[in-house]
């Protein structure tokens, strides 16, 4: 009769409660895998660490990134390797509640749209710059062609929620 044997790891592992993105980031910094690797693991614990909209809205992304040329029937062009990462970064530096009132859609272009749920506000994102318009009210602004940047991206949509 062969004995079993149970190799044990070399350092013990216990449980980590994370409940934010910074718990998640601590934990993987700590961890010893390659930098692609730790990206990958980092997109998966974000989304079973985060709440209801913020893990709705990394699925819906990741739908979005699967679409391929002429996905509408009518030519449409697959959303950008740039465009993706760019609402990833978005998504990695917000919070849940971020997420409530917007919807992520694609547009034929090749850019990702963001549409309000609260009002007429909309938020287009490409591969180095963005544009919105928002409507409440009696008040009306937007802007073209201002530079991408994640902080000020996520900062428009707290804004004009």
């Amino acid at each position: 009769m062969e004995e079993n044997t149970v190799t044990m790891a070399s350092e013990p592992v216990a449980a980590h409660h994370m409940t934010s993105y910074n718990d998640v980031m601590g934990y993987l910094h700590r961890i010893r895998i390659t930098p692609e690797v730790k990206k990958s693991v980092a997109h998966r614990l974000m989304v079973e660490v985060t709440g209801e909209y913020l893990s709705k809205a990394f699925a819906r992304l990741d739908d979005l990134s699967l679409l391929q040329n002429d996905w509408d029937g009518y030519g449409a062009r697959k959303i950008s390797h740039g465009v993706i990462d760019n609402l990833r970064e978005v998504l990695l530096i917000s919070d849940d509640a971020d997420w409530k009132y917007w919807m992520i859609s694609s547009a034929p272009n090749g850019t990702l749209g963001l549409q309000s749920k609260r009002h007429a506000a909309s938020i287009s994102i490409g591969d180095k710059e963005y544009s919105y318009y928002c409507c409440n009210g009696d008040v009306e602004e937007g802007e073209d062609h201002l530079n991408f940047s994640p902080l000020s991206f996520l900062n428009l949509m707290r804004r004009i929620v």
